[in-house]
């Protein structure tokens, strides 16, 4: 594991998000560029060798999931060591929903992609929420929900 990671602390003891990590925006959207190709590895794993996917497709899930991921690390700093293990499950969910929605077609088009993607982002946002719930608070819940989130809450 790339040791730049585990310099970002997490969290406050409170559990307040520590948003001191990341002062430089340079560094910010390469960890984000780390975390998208991760995600991206997940999904390709999950689709193997059932169909191929678009390069419009691939293009088009990078940046729509850039720019959330951006605006949670923002908003939460640097979960990924953390999270890793649960967004990374996401994306590989996020590829089996891929493969569903392109049944029939030769490969994962954008529109595949797209519906895939709504369909994981209202999984995770529900999810979170449960989560949180479930810890009897609105805390952030460690988990991918926040992730898929443009405005960076639930």
């Amino acid at each position: 594991m790339n040791s730049r990671f585990s310099e970002v602390d997490l969290t406050t003891p409170a559990g307040v998000p520590d948003r001191t990590g990341v002062h430089d925006i340079a560094e910010h959207e390469r960890v984000v560029e780390v975390i998208i190709t991760d995600c991206l590895f997940s999904l390709g794993q999950a689709v193997g060798m059932r169909t191929t996917v678009d390069y419009d497709a691939v293009v088009w899930l990078h940046d729509h999931f850039r720019a959330k991921f951006l605006v949670a690390m923002g908003e939460f700093g640097n979960r990924w060591l953390v999270d890793r293990q649960n967004v990374t499950a996401v994306a590989f969910m996020l590829g089996e929903r891929a493969v569903r929605y392109a049944e029939g077609c030769s490969s994962i088009d954008v529109e595949s992609a797209m519906k895939a993607a709504a369909d994981v982002e209202r999984y995770c946002k529900l999810h979170s929420r449960r989560a949180a719930r479930a810890n009897g608070d609105d805390a952030v819940a460690r988990i991918a929900g926040y992730w898929c989130s443009n405005d960076g809450g639930y």
